[in-house]
């Protein structure tokens, strides 16, 4: 069935890269009239194109190549369709638009008293949500997205327990929260098959969830909180996703910032320390020590320096000249490929406390050892 010239004219301010707000207002069409059009378009083009679209499963729109036939009476086109490369700006407004109707948080009444020279910081490395692993054949627990969400309310529920109301509170979501990046449930660069649990959709949807159940948890317990998704190998685009939900979410709690920095490297002051992060993928520790020493604004104002990385899923630190680097232990349970390699890593969330002055002076580590018999 030939198109309409009204659905051409949505798809064709959509493949030039709109975004769907400003197309609708070019149209003079609300968006959900203008979703009308794309969704109609998409039904009446080329059958096996359509399906070639369906099964991307992100909802977005893609970018098309055009080559049309006006119809003999002139009041319809036929057109020819491809989907096209899109680039990743295009994706983003997509999301973004997407988001810009989300509820804000409901309203988060800070704590009453802190401590005021203490900082918490909460490093959350290596979930793989979405990631499923079976028990039998890793030698290591079962993990899918319920047995994730259980843990992590579970660990974060024990760990805030003993841990003091500090001032502020940042929490690091160091890279790879999700395990797939799309739905081909590979590793963007190496497209190493992961196993996965679920569609990519639904993981995203979940895994928003429940960072926004962590971030409320937290927004009890500090004056100001910081949120940062810092990008992993597994969720080189998805982590982003992760970002601008958290931040239309929280927009209008005053004492809550999601971090929009697009560097891979998160840095923060706190006194006369140094918090810095890192996925620990792309660096080795010594030239991260380098680098940070050269890019960061407040090196020289700090004593107590220390970053942080995941990725390899296991303890290890040194000091490297000023600074400490600290590799920590992955949240998500080892699945079959890490197994089979012999990686039998353990598990583990933390709280790191920050004095202005003095440093780290407290630590409180949940090992996420459940017995789920019992």
């Amino acid at each position: 069935m030939p198109i309409t010239q009204e659905q051409e004219d949505a798809l064709r301010l959509i493949e030039s890269g709109m975004s769907q707000r400003k197309a609708a207002k070019v149209l003079g069409i609300s968006r959900a009239g203008l979703r009308w059009r794309l969704e109609m378009a998409k039904r009446d083009i080329d059958p096996a194109i359509r399906d070639s679209m369906n099964a991307v499963g992100t909802g977005l729109v893609p970018a098309l190549a055009w080559a049309k036939t006006k119809s003999e009476d002139g009041t319809s086109y036929s057109v020819l369709l491809k989907p096209a490369a899109e680039d990743l700006p295009s994706i983003m407004d997509q999301i973004r638009d997407a988001f810009e109707d989300m509820k804000s948080a409901p309203k988060i009444v800070p704590p009453a008293h802190v401590v005021d020279d203490l900082c918490t910081v909460w490093p959350l490395m290596d979930v793989h949500f979405g990631m499923l692993a079976w028990g039998r054949e890793t030698g290591g627990p079962d993990y899918d997205t319920k047995v994730a969400a259980d843990d992590m309310r579970h660990a974060f529920a024990k760990v805030s327990a003993i841990t003091p109301d500090s001032a502020e509170g940042v929490l690091i979501i160091g890279g790879d929260f999700f395990h797939a990046d799309d739905n081909r449930s590979e590793t963007p660069a190496n497209r190493h098959k992961l196993d996965v649990d679920s569609r990519h959709w639904r993981v995203l949807d979940l895994g928003v969830a429940l960072i926004a159940e962590v971030i409320d948890t937290l927004a009890h317990k500090h004056a100001q909180l910081t949120v940062r998704v810092l990008r992993g190998n597994h969720d080189e685009h998805s982590h982003s996703i992760l970002t601008f939900a958290l931040a239309q979410r929280y927009r209008d709690t005053a004492h809550i910032t999601v971090d929009k920095d697009p560097r891979d490297i998160f840095m923060k002051q706190w006194g006369r320390c140094l918090i810095a992060a890192h996925h620990g993928d792309k660096a080795r520790a010594e030239r991260m020590t380098l680098y940070l020493s050269d890019v960061c604004p407040f090196w020289s104002d700090t004593r107590h320096r220390f970053c942080f990385t995941g990725h390899v899923h296991h303890d290890h630190s040194k000091d490297i000249g000023p600074l400490k680097w600290e590799s920590l232990r992955a949240f998500t349970a080892p699945d079959a490929y890490a197994s089979g390699m012999g990686y039998a890593s353990r598990r583990a969330l933390q709280a790191i406390t920050f004095h202005k002055r003095d440093g780290v002076v407290l630590r409180a580590i949940d090992p996420i050892e459940r017995d789920r018999d019992g």
